[in-house]
């Protein structure tokens, strides 16, 4: 092929190509529009929206039992009704809440710090958590009532009033005695702080001592001055104010206690040694003391003495004043008002001693000599100071013949004890 022909092909080759790219561009169809529709109001999952608060406190001989759920005013008020008549029939066993079938649409929730139960409540504006707690119970129930009441006004943005009980009402309680009354509360407000209110709050109140169960048993609660913690309010860590030892074991006994409603938990030899390896927690454990009824507060239980007149030993970290403990733990065991002379005796009386290289004392109190002997109870405590206002109690409790025998066995056991 000559030349000329070559560069005569090349060319119509080259525009060709042009021509069929042209056409095929011409013959394309154009994108279609679409149309998007753009919501002009705030998803109610995002909107803002009041916050209701119900709950009930339900008096027993020693505490005081919390039942509390706060949430979205349109999810509370779903189930606000079946709440209430869920705790009109609360009933009692051996001093904790037997927690039954359950409402449709509520379950049992898992372990929490601080707490003695949780039940997840689903709506379809959101999950209601329901919190289920304890503190020792005050001599004045009225101010117990009013000071917590007060305080949860607040946690909804509301001011204290001068109603009694703050404007909490009593409850219709099926299993009430005359002691004391039940009190319901319903409070709707606006909080505030912008962040979400904070479900899981243990009961703290001002001059009112703080139980665990498990959180929130009852052993040493917040006595005296009252103050609460600091970093204990508004904290994603209900124990931020505990000292490190304190907030160790009970992540320990959380992870033991998992998910699970038994507050029995039992303690084997080896359970107790890898628990107080996470916990630091050590002791030697005197020959016949049985394993106790665990809750999450407790770092250790026992039963000790004969099975028919058994006495009670528990270990928890707490706060409180040293005498607004000894005078409460007097109240627990006198058939009438302890006279501020005989707390002070009670004091001066205390057998001190060394724990785990800190200053510890022991208070061995009785019943007055009235007292039936047979029934008659004994506490046998010994206070270790702790780091920020917290002491570890070392308590035994149970008939005064108990208390007496295991005396000795006490203090070995005391001084085993290191952290």
């Amino acid at each position: 092929m000559n030349l000329f022909l070559q560069k005569t092909l090349v060319r119509f080759c080259c525009i060709g190509g042009v021509a069929t790219c042209v056409l095929l561009a011409g013959c394309s169809e154009e994108a279609p529009i679409v149309t998007y529709q753009i919501p002009t109001t705030v998803p109610a999952a995002l909107a803002a929206e009041d916050t209701r608060m119900v709950a009930a406190i339900l008096p027993q001989e020693k505490q005081a039992w919390f039942f509390k759920i706060m949430g979205r005013v349109s999810a509370v008020d779903r189930i606000a009704d079946e709440f209430r008549e869920f705790v009109e029939q609360i009933e009692f066993k051996d001093g904790e809440p037997v927690i039954g079938e359950l409402p449709e649409n509520w379950k049992r929730g898992g372990a929490r710090a601080m707490r003695f139960a949780s039940i997840d409540i689903n709506t379809p504006e959101q999950q209601l958590d329901l919190s289920i707690s304890q503190l020792a119970r005050m001599d004045d129930w009225d101010a117990l009532v009013t000071s917590n009441v007060t305080r949860w006004r607040g946690q909804v943005g509301l001011e204290a009033t001068d109603e009694k009980w703050s404007g909490a009402e009593e409850l219709d309680w099926q299993n009430g005695d005359s002691s004391a009354a039940a009190v319901w509360v319903d409070v709707t407000g606006r909080p505030s702080t912008s962040g979400p209110p904070a479900m899981g709050s243990p009961p703290f109140a001002g001059g009112a001592p703080i139980a665990g169960g498990g959180p929130f048993s009852g052993d040493a609660p917040f006595a005296g001055s009252g103050a609460m913690p600091s970093g204990a309010s508004g904290s994603p860590d209900p124990h931020a104010g505990l000292p490190r030892s304190a907030r160790e074991a009970i992540a320990a006994r959380a992870k033991e206690v998992g998910g699970t409603e038994n507050t029995d938990a039992k303690q084997s030899d080896s359970t107790t040694d890898e628990e107080a390896s996470k916990s630091k927690l050590k002791y030697d454990r005197p020959e016949g003391w049985r394993d106790g009824r665990m809750s999450m507060m407790r770092l250790a239980a026992f039963n000790v003495g004969p099975e028919d007149s058994a006495a009670e030993v528990t270990i928890i970290n707490a706060g409180g004043d040293l005498r607004g403990n000894v005078a409460r733990w007097m109240g627990q065991i006198r058939e009438s008002a302890v006279p501020d002379e005989e707390v002070d005796a009670a004091l001066e009386n205390a057998e001190k001693f060394e724990v785990s290289g800190r200053p510890a004392q022991r208070f061995v109190l009785l019943p007055e000599e009235r007292s039936d002997a047979g029934e008659a109870t004994a506490i046998d405590a010994t206070i270790i100071p702790l780091e920020e206002g917290f002491s570890m109690f070392v308590k035994m409790t149970g008939p005064v013949e108990t208390i007496n025998s295991q005396s000795e066995q006490m203090k070995a056991f005391l001084q085993s004890i290191e952290f």
